[in-house]
């Protein structure tokens, strides 16, 4: 049977455990409802599509059905949550408890493990700032380099954190260095981890005003009546800009900070044509 660790979404680890079973010995969507005590032989079905949500009971019921160990059902009940949570609050909430619980288990997953990189909005920055200071291991150093400053707790986690992760590394003369490595997760995953960095990061930008001086900042906005095909061109336009940046701060002779640039750009208003 599939390993139920191995999964983030419940939905797919009923299908692919559906799908082994009907190869293996004919496994039916009857069968299954049987199983886990269900009057609809299109019940699995819906659930895999999206359609049907699981209630706890049912959960458990199903948890029962495919004969789940004590600690492999506590990760199921937790991955259901997680796949049916309404916002993405709730999503973070569930997944760290996934995460904590295959800790436990000592089955943690090198991309769940690179999901902690994206829950302090520090962390990249101090990735992007061990190449242009030189601390050794003077931690409180390095924490008031940061801005707002963070503790020499936070800033010798963090270099834990990303060392493990392989995107920092000690030269040959010690000095931390960053490394070539590439941040990836599943999309799931990979989606919730960058709403919750930019909802750390737009807090950053908001309290840049009290915090950081007019000359070294630089915010505006702008409210703009457009219709669907000039945000396109907007959005193309920005996607075209930050690749210009990046060149930019490749080419950059001798950097000496780190910024944080965000693109903003949602709706505040709509039409009495548009739907959504």
């Amino acid at each position: 049977m599939k390993n139920v660790f191995q999964y983030t979404n419940y939905r797919e680890f009923l299908r692919d455990y559906y799908e082994e079973r009907k190869e293996r010995d004919g496994y039916t969507y009857r069968d299954f409802a049987e199983d886990a005590g269900m009057n609809s032989s299109s019940w699995l079905l819906h659930l895999v599509k999206g359609v049907k949500n699981l209630s706890d009971e049912s959960a458990k019921k199903i948890a029962s059905a495919l004969h789940l160990k004590k600690r492999e059902t506590d990760y199921f009940l937790l991955m259901v949550s997680f796949t049916q949570a309404r916002n993405s609050a709730e999503k973070d909430k569930y997944y760290t408890l996934m995460i904590a619980l295959k800790k436990k288990l000592r089955l943690m997953l090198i991309g769940e493990a690179q999901y902690e990189y994206y829950t302090k909005w520090y962390y990249p920055v101090i990735r992007s700032l061990v190449s242009k200071i030189d601390f050794g291991d003077d931690y409180p150093s390095l924490a008031k380099h940061l801005i707002p400053a963070i503790t020499p707790q936070e800033a010798r986690k963090a270099i834990s954190l990303l060392r493990r992760l392989g995107l920092i590394a000690r030269n040959e003369s010690g000095r931390w260095v960053q490394t070539d490595e590439i941040i990836s997760t599943g999309n799931e995953v990979s989606s919730l981890c960058v709403v919750n960095y930019h909802k750390q990061v737009s807090r950053l930008a908001s309290e840049a005003f009290d915090n950081i001086p007019r000359e070294q900042r630089d915010i505006s906005s702008l409210t703009l009546g457009i219709n669907e095909e000039d945000f396109e061109r907007i959005r193309d336009r920005i996607i075209e800009f930050r690749r210009e940046l990046i060149e930019i701060a490749r080419s950059s002779e001798h950097p000496d900070r780190v910024y944080q640039l965000n693109f903003q750009l949602f709706p505040v208003g709509r039409g009495e044509d548009v739907k959504w």
